[in-house]
């Protein structure tokens, strides 16, 4: 199972919007890159601002050598087709093919319809547009000249450069099973046209369900992908006192989120021992890679307890 850190990118600028303390952001990356850990960001424009997170991931390109660089997850249709599969290919060629696509459609809540507004683009239409995103990237990102008409773009005999690191393109990972929710559409999407599956909150338990739903969806439309990656992002907060991480971890993600469904599934919470034994459950039950958001503004003393405590165990 791979591991990976959320870039506290959010968290920065809750403290300060004016002058975000973005060294601390940077020496976690630094950090992550040395210890052999991966680095996801967020996305959100004005419902929860943080850090851009594309011109923040060419960034990262830029000052790390072996991190692959994830979405956790990028809201494509806040965004123009065309011009997100040109940056997305540039930062996978900066990259030398590290990057990792997390994709959703974000939350039905009105604070979250309103971002789309903001943008304009269309709430209703978000998860259509999701679709025609992933299908035109895929178009252009095979290097023919592309002719095409959708809700959002018109193509004709065109081309971008550069493409992307690998033929392939970036790995396309599709929201699905949140909550443990089994959304019957969420699934034909990832098996229409996903690399593999992100999702959060959810149980360990429930992330054996999650794949074997997902199999099933893949091979009612004729596809097979054994092993497939299933990202779960998960929260980390290690603290000799295991009532009060879960106290401060209450706590944050109120801050963070407003509470609710977002403290719901397996967390890694209390002393090293504890949080070994929550992720080492998500490997047992089929998950391929972990995206840890630790707790708290003391993000680098987090994270260099994790890689001393943590780290080495899970990966005997």
């Amino acid at each position: 199972m791979r591991l990976g850190v959320l870039l506290p990118h959010r968290a920065v600028v809750l403290q300060s919007a004016r002058r975000p303390p973005l060294e601390s952001c940077w020496t976690v990356a630094r950090l992550c890159d040395e210890a052999g850990l991966d680095l996801w960001v967020g996305d959100s424009v004005v419902a929860k601002p943080r850090l851009e997170p594309l011109t923040t991931l060419a960034y990262l390109a830029a000052m790390t050598q072996r991190a692959r660089l994830g979405t956790a997850v990028l809201l494509p249709a806040l965004r123009q087709p065309t011009v997100l599969a040109h940056t997305l290919a540039n930062i996978d060629q900066l990259s030398h093919g590290r990057l990792v696509l997390g994709l959703g459609v974000g939350w039905g809540l009105p604070e979250i319809a309103r971002e789309w507004e903001a943008c304009g683009r269309m709430h209703k239409r978000r998860r259509q547009d999701l679709e025609e995103h992933i299908i035109v990237w895929r178009k252009l990102w095979s290097g023919q000249a592309v002719t095409y008409t959708g809700n959002d773009v018109q193509l004709t005999e065109h081309t971008i450069g550069p493409l992307p690191w690998h033929e392939a393109g970036p790995p396309i990972l599709i929201t699905a099973g949140n909550r443990g929710e089994i959304i019957p559409a969420q699934l034909d999407r990832f098996a229409r046209l996903g690399d593999g599956i992100i999702t959060t909150y959810l149980h360990t338990e429930e992330c054996r369900e999650v794949r074997r739903r997902a199999d099933e969806a893949l091979a009612r439309h004729g596809r097979a992908l054994p092993g497939f990656p299933l990202c779960v992002y998960t929260t980390v907060r290690l603290d000799d006192d295991a009532a009060r991480a879960r106290r401060e971890t209450a706590e944050f993600l109120a801050a963070y989120y407003g509470g609710g469904v977002h403290q719901r599934g397996t967390m890694g919470l209390g002393p090293a021992d504890a949080v070994i034994a929550a992720l080492r459950g998500y490997a047992e039950a089929g998950v391929t890679d972990l995206c840890i958001r630790f707790v708290g503004e003391d993000q680098r003393a987090q994270l260099e307890r994790f890689t001393a405590e943590v780290l080495p165990t899970l990966r005997d």
